[in-house]
């Protein structure tokens, strides 16, 4: 008779939510870069030019009506809100893995940043927001200075 070790899924689904919470803690930009204050969080990317630093957020399911971005003492907030519908319909859900949820998420701006000039744009359920440098940020071209 071969053992097979039983593994509770109640268990693996908590041993995986506090891995990744203690990962993420002990990232160092985890705190100093964004704050997730809501539950769902969507898959973002975060990049950087020479000229601006770039955010993409994919936002399925949502229109642009649902987004809201403020800047407010060095820190973008974007914040999706979406009505829920009500389902009268017969059937119920026996597996369900998207829908568009609601969610807040804050990144905390390097002071490089031109908050005046930030700008956003969604399509295709993509939100793409562009920020500036300021621009005694930029590189510029080294200047030869002569001795005398």
């Amino acid at each position: 008779m071969n053992l097979v070790r039983f593994e509770n899924p109640r268990y693996n689904v908590n041993r995986t939510l506090v891995d990744e919470l203690f990962n993420n803690f002990l990232r160092n930009d985890y705190h100093e870069n964004y704050v997730n204050t809501c539950g769902t969080s969507p898959a973002t990317n975060v990049f950087e030019t020479e000229k601006e630093f770039k955010i993409e957020v994919l936002l399925p399911g949502f229109v642009k009506e649902d987004l809201q971005l403020n800047v407010h003492k060095n820190v973008l907030t974007v914040k999706v809100e979406k009505e829920e519908k009500e389902n009268n319909e017969v059937y119920k859900y026996a597996h369900r893995e998207f829908g568009a949820k609601n969610f807040e998420k804050k990144y905390r701006l390097p002071k490089s940043v031109d908050a005046e000039k930030i700008s956003a744009k969604f399509e295709n359920g993509i939100l793409n927001i562009e920020l500036p440098k300021k621009e005694e940020a930029l590189e510029k071209e080294p200047v030869e200075i002569k001795v005398s």
